[in-house]
């Protein structure tokens, strides 16, 4: 009994020395602090036979890049229905991402084509370029195939994000 005791003590004092060592500490890209309006996650739908699915967006300052930000849009797996669907498993709509900042102050809006498939995990990544300072950010979802863009999700995803 005494011998377990000391061995949970030992192992203890190790994790707690690594800890403070930094050990096993990863050296990723920082996350930037941010709000986030709605969520980080929203649904959408797509371009034909009822597809649909739902979408991440993640945001972080890329290293060595001063006034960048790079947004990730992850899929988390699209649906459809029918024979439509069988044939073509491709959900396709555009992409708006809106950036607002000391740069742009009145916004800089661009789309772009996105097709995601059923497989969850599928990416979109994109650099923004608003420079350093408070801005913020957003990503939502618009019809494809129509003369006049239609919004296909309410808010997207909205952020306050701090640019180094």
């Amino acid at each position: 009994m005494f011998t377990r005791k000391i061995w949970v003590l030992l192992l203890a004092v190790v994790v707690a020395a690594l800890s403070l060592l930094g050990a096993g500490r990863v050296a990723a890209e920082p996350q930037l602090p941010r709000i986030a309006i709605y969520s980080d996650n929203f649904g959408t739908v797509g371009d034909h036979n009822n597809c649909r699915g739902a979408l991440n967006v993640g945001v972080i300052a890329p290293k060595g890049k001063r006034g960048t930000i790079r947004v990730t849009v992850t899929s988390f797996g699209f649906t459809g229905d029918g024979t439509g669907w069988t044939r073509n498993p491709k959900c396709r709509f555009l992409l708006r991402l809106t950036q607002w900042s000391a740069r742009y102050p009145v916004g800089k809006e661009e789309f772009y084509p996105v097709a995601f498939g059923p497989r969850r995990g599928e990416r979109f990544v994109r650099e923004l370029h608003p420079g350093s300072g408070i801005g913020s950010f957003n990503v939502a979802t618009y019809a494809i195939n129509q003369p006049v863009q239609v919004p296909q999700s309410y808010g997207g995803s909205g952020f306050l994000a701090t640019v180094p």
